[in-house]
């Protein structure tokens, strides 16, 4: 596990001068028990007539107080500087995480459902800072071990030796138990990702368990997995405390063994009531370095663990990525408005040659499409259920991984697509949109600054100004987990809104209008091309997408069986002509408004 020491030692020089702050306040807080333990023994000589340096009980006294002033001032600064210290190294870790699994290059699928994910960003980062804080203390007691045993050394040094071997046993037994504590953490970590993971699963399918009346296998779902983490937490902390209180109670027996052998040297005047003081003193705090040696090696494997969990979402990243230097914005990311388009990002011709995709649990997908996408263009991708459109679209733009085929923008070939396609050069509305727990506004905007009508001009061209006037709040009002209290429509065009305030080049939709009334999809329509400058894909099987397309691409089976006008295709492509009947006249009805615009 080598490696788990050299990631901790390059996160820890994130921000050298505050880790260097926090080792030289950390060593002060764990040294200042020498001079303590000096004070206390002067203080127990002047009461038995020892003094020494002409002290006398109040002067020794008043010294101490002084001494515990000095150290409890320090402590203070210690633990503000190094909380603040251990919040930036968290921030990273997470960061970077988050950054890979977001815009690292190719398609990240996610090692576990998004509850246990959470878990990896929670508990483990956390965990790998904890082994980073156990050096401080590694450190501090480290530097007291080693001028307590020179002190008590020069006053007996046989008594000294005895009384170490028991706190030097703290290190042999933890060293041979690293893999029972390695074991303990791995399953508890996973117990707890698998309780975390549920949750989110059980919240996101309220409707369903109320609707099958599954609330009692659900809770008793819970109530084994909980259990199973309780176990596993309490092998976990058990086999922990025992650690700890074998390398408290060695100090302990330390103590008696001084007393043992310094009774009758008491006795006889050769050692003083304020030498087994300092001793006694020394011995309490000198438990400190195999407690925390003892931490150390078991935090060591548990951040082995934790690192190995975390390192599962950087799949093809470089060595250490995962404590890399990472901008960090900790009073909040600063609004900035989107990217602008350089003169490469402007989109003149996208082409698509080849594009296949096989998913080999069902041997579905598509194989061998061409596509071809011109400026001001509206290009419309239909078929039936199966035909392979949704997967296309995924193809296309990275967001899962293409066998083969070639993509190219304005000649030039797209070496990784899923970093490609995004604001300014596309931006893409998927079937179903997730939406996040705040509010319209935000949802919208993502970060974008709220300044200069980008949120009503976004509104206003997905068609939700009514929708949002009759809020109780207008754009401010929240929408409740993944846009809950949206009607199925509304979510469609708050998604599309937040597409509209990138302006990207080009704009993907995947079957937007199947939420939408026919005049609503019209009027989206009509606005989205009032300025002649909108480049759409669009995945439809309705005939307002037909009419307006200027060009129409047919699959089934996965393969391109029509490419052409609505006039063309009407009269060479028998699936085009199944498409038009099966489409109607548009007379679905429009979908009841059962979210915040009607009150609810």
């Amino acid at each position: 596990m080598s490696g788990t020491w050299s990631l901790a030692w390059r996160l820890a020089r994130y921000r050298p001068w505050l880790f260097a702050a926090s080792v030289l306040l950390w060593a002060g807080v764990h040294s200042l028990p020498v001079t303590t333990g000096l004070v206390t023994g002067f203080f127990f000589d002047a009461l038995s007539g020892h003094a020494p340096l002409g002290l006398n009980a109040w002067s020794a006294l008043a010294l101490l107080v002084v001494t515990e002033a000095v150290r409890v001032a320090v402590h203070f600064g210690a633990v503000v500087v190094w909380m603040f210290n251990w919040q930036i190294l968290e921030a990273v870790l997470r960061t970077n995480m988050l950054d890979w699994v977001v815009r690292g290059p190719g398609v990240h699928a996610l090692p576990g459902s998004p509850g246990e994910v959470v878990s990896r960003f929670r508990d483990d980062a956390e965990a790998f800072v904890q082994f980073i804080d156990t050096w401080l203390d590694v450190i501090g007691t480290g530097i007291f071990t080693v001028v307590a045993v020179v002190v008590m050394a020069a006053i007996s040094p046989a008594i000294t030796l005895v009384v170490l071997v028991p706190l030097a046993g703290t290190v042999a037994i933890t060293r041979l138990l690293t893999s029972r504590i390695r074991r303990y953490r791995r399953a508890y970590r996973e117990a707890t990702a698998n309780v975390t993971s549920f949750i989110g699963d059980a919240f996101g399918a309220v409707q369903s368990v109320k609707v099958a009346a599954a609330e009692q296998p659900v809770t008793a779902a819970f109530r084994r997995l909980s259990d199973v983490r309780r176990r596993a937490a309490v092998r976990d902390r058990v086999f922990s405390e025992l650690l700890a209180s074998y390398s408290l109670n060695a100090g302990n027996i330390g103590v008696g063994i001084v007393l043992l052998l310094t009774v009758n040297a008491m006795r006889a005047g050769s050692f003083t009531v304020g030498e087994f003081a300092l001793f006694a003193s020394y011995l309490f705090w000198l438990t400190g370095l195999p407690r925390w040696v003892g931490w150390l090696l078991a935090r060591h494997r548990q951040a082995g663990v934790s690192v190995e969990r975390m390192t599962a979402l950087l799949k093809n990243a470089a060595p250490g990525a995962i404590v890399a230097p990472a901008p960090l914005y900790l009073d909040g990311p600063p609004a900035a408005p989107p990217p602008p388009a350089a003169a490469e990002d402007r989109l003149e011709r996208l082409e698509v040659r080849g594009l296949a995709l096989r998913y080999p649990r069902n041997e579905r997908g598509v194989e061998g499409v061409d596509l071809e996408i011109v400026r001001g263009s509206f290009t419309v991708l239909t078929g039936r259920v199966g035909a392979g459109k949704t997967t296309l679209v995924r193809a296309l733009l990275g967001l899962a991984p293409a066998g083969a085929g070639e993509v190219r923008w304005n000649g030039r070939p797209v070496s990784d697509p899923a970093s490609f396609f995004v604001p300014p050069r596309a931006a893409y509305t998927p079937q179903a949109p997730r939406l996040l727990s705040e509010t319209l506004a935000d949802n919208v905007l993502m970060g974008l600054p709220a300044g200069g009508g980008a949120i009503e001009s976004a509104v206003w061209r997905a068609v939700l100004e009514e929708d949002v006037a009759a809020m109780e709040h207008g754009a401010a009002t929240l929408l409740g987990p993944r846009g809950v209290r949206l009607s199925g429509g509304q979510v469609q065009r708050t998604a599309a809104a937040r597409m509209f305030a990138r302006r990207p080049e080009l704009l993907v939709f995947d079957d937007i209008s199947s939420a939408l009334d026919v005049e609503t999809e019209a009027t989206l329509w009509e606005r989205l091309f009032a300025d002649g400058a909108a480049t759409c894909l669009v995945v439809s099987n309705r005939r307002a997408a037909y009419r307006r397309a200027d060009r129409i691409v047919v699959l089934a089976g996965g393969r391109a069986v029509g490419d052409g006008d609505l006039a063309t295709l009407l009269a060479t492509c028998a699936e085009m002509r199944v498409l038009w009947d099966q489409a109607g006249e548009d007379a679905a009805s429009p979908e009841p408004q059962r979210g915040l615009a009607a009150g609810d």
